[in-house]
């Protein structure tokens, strides 16, 4: 399932907030800002980028994915993991009371490559 128009509202908010971020570490530098201060802003623009990250991810894993292994498809979905892991090996991490959804975690269907 591809991004819904739920998803894309939730998404865009988010990525408005980084980019509000970026814009001010953009200032803060233009400014000649404490160098601290700067990180700490573009600390901000890295967390609300991750989390947005996170939020794809776990949307194709919780639809995508899941159907994928439904359909005997595991080594496509599977190929396609590796590769935005070697891209970005910290892209999603569990917090301390979440799981990676399972087959039965499905909800919906359809995946994003029909």
């Amino acid at each position: 399932m591809p991004i819904t128009d739920d998803s894309k509202e939730k998404l865009k908010a988010r990525l408005a907030k980084a980019i509000g971020h970026l814009n001010a570490v953009y200032r803060m530098v233009d400014e000649k800002k404490y160098c601290i201060d700067v990180l700490h802003q573009l600390k901000g623009v890295q967390s609300a980028l991750d989390k947005t990250a996170e939020i794809i991810l776990r949307q194709h894993l919780e639809t995508c994915v899941v159907e994928a292994v439904k359909n005997q498809d595991s080594e496509r979905v599977m190929d396609e993991l590796i590769q935005v892991f070697r891209k970005a090996p910290n892209l999603y991490m569990l917090d301390d009371d979440e799981k990676l959804p399972t087959i039965d975690d499905a909800k919906g269907s359809g995946c994003c490559h029909n």
